[in-house]
């Protein structure tokens, strides 16, 4: 918060306030102090649409903060991206890499377990033991893996985020914002192994080489699991916590709109779920997502003339769904579809495409291109039925001449053969 000035006499005495001078002062503090259209706890959060990445409500969501263990989601998502369902034993740098008295599963060195096993306990457990594992696998070494990171980082457009390690440790090269965690976990939900993995609400891993009991996971976030804050409709979701505070994202599914929030440096877990309670019941209550299938698109078939001749008839439909998030109040039925044509004269149904624009209200929100099918070409297939026709010709008029050149030897032998009379 800004304060006012202070005012003073010319002998440096502090003055007495007038009435009219505190008015002044308040209503200035009062302009410039930022006001949400949330109410929470946490100095950094940020609010996306899963699908689209529109951001819905941010508060210092650009600034640098502690990501804490939501740096593991990025490790995770690495190795989703990198590793096959197959096996990861515990290396002597790997088990050197990490504090072994807090953050473990008790690793030992040279178990062996699956990526699977690696990956659901550093994310529901976030596990400091199995995070290097993972790390390892993917880049053979840690210092490689966090390289990785930060390139993988950049390309995601992220701007605010640097890491110096896997696992969430605290420190200063260590930073991420909270709308590049909303966004790092949008993009990571893309991956459908990562999806699943942030969505567990437990886990079993089965007895390894030098473990001979299963150790069952139950996921640290209570959004997932049948504790006060469980939430049915989340389908991911990922807390941790440094000495700077608690860190959350989650992203939570209700009809077809799915959203994204993530809450940085809170002072307490419970500061964390409300906060992202109270985040997602705005989003909720402001925004829908609107889907138009292919069914109600429709198909648009353009006939290829050259003159009155009919060239080819080229069909278009469109390949996918199309979601669009709306104000709540908007009616579904004021978004409309309409299909153009490209091209649509030519002559070469090769260069004919087409796409459908998406308008709300007469305002174009977003496209999409068809898929084209040439279904019949006339001129094509009349002369396939021609080259038919020229080679059963040929045929025949073959079978003729042999007859004709054969014919007269085959009466011959045919007279020679006959007995005499």
């Amino acid at each position: 918060m800004m304060t006012g000035n202070v005012y003073s006499d010319p002998e440096d005495e502090p003055a007495e306030e007038t009435a009219e001078e505190i008015t002044e002062e308040t209503a200035e503090e009062s302009s410039e102090e930022e006001t949400y259209a949330v109410d929470i706890h946490a100095e950094y959060a940020a609010l996306l649409d899963l699908d689209s990445g529109t951001v819905l409500f941010e508060k210092n969501a650009d600034q640098e903060a502690d990501p804490a263990s939501l740096t593991k989601l990025m490790t995770v998502y690495l190795a989703s991206v990198h590793l096959t369902d197959s096996s990861l034993t515990m290396s002597d740098s790997a088990f050197q890499s990490y504090d072994h008295n807090q953050g473990v599963l008790w690793i030992q060195l040279g178990e062996t377990l699956s990526v699977a096993d690696c990956e659901y306990a550093t994310m529901l457990a976030s596990a400091n033991d199995t995070c290097a594992m993972l790390a390892e696998g993917v880049s053979n070494n840690i210092e490689s893996f966090v390289s990785k990171m930060n390139s993988t980082a950049s390309e995601l457009g992220l701007e605010h985020t640097r890491f110096d390690n896997p696992f969430g440790l605290s420190s200063e090269g260590n930073y991420s914002s909270a709308k590049d965690m909303a966004e790092l976990t949008r993009r990571a939900m893309k991956n459908e192994t990562f999806r699943t993995v942030f969505g567990a609400s437990s886990y079993t891993i089965r007895p390894t080489n030098m473990q001979g009991q299963s150790r069952v996971i139950a996921n640290d976030c209570e959004l997932l699991r049948q504790e006060a804050y469980y939430n049915p409709q989340t389908i991911g979701g990922k807390i941790g916590s440094t000495a700077s505070g608690y860190a959350l994202s989650a992203v939570v599914q209700k009809g077809e709109t799915s959203l994204v929030a993530v809450v940085l440096e809170e002072a307490t877990a419970d500061d964390a779920y409300r906060d992202v309670e109270a985040l997602m019941e705005y989003g909720f209550s402001m925004v829908q997502t609107v889907t138009i299938t292919p069914e109600e698109i429709g198909v648009t078939q353009i006939e290829v003339k050259d003159g009155k001749k009919e060239i080819a008839v080229v069909e278009f439909r469109a390949d996918s769904a199309f979601s669009v998030l709306m104000p709540r109040e908007v009616n579904r039925e004021d978004l409309q579809a309409e299909v153009v044509v490209t091209n649509e004269d030519s002559l070469d149904p090769e260069r004919i495409s087409a796409e459908v624009i998406f308008t709300l209200d007469g305002e174009q929100i977003g496209s999409s291109p068809m898929d084209r099918t040439i279904l019949f070409a006339p001129e094509e297939e009349s002369k396939s039925r021609m080259e038919q026709i020229q080679m059963v010709f040929d045929d025949v008029c073959l079978v003729l001449l042999g007859m004709m050149i054969l014919g007269p030897l085959a009466l011959k032998i045919f007279r020679t053969l006959q007995p005499p009379k």
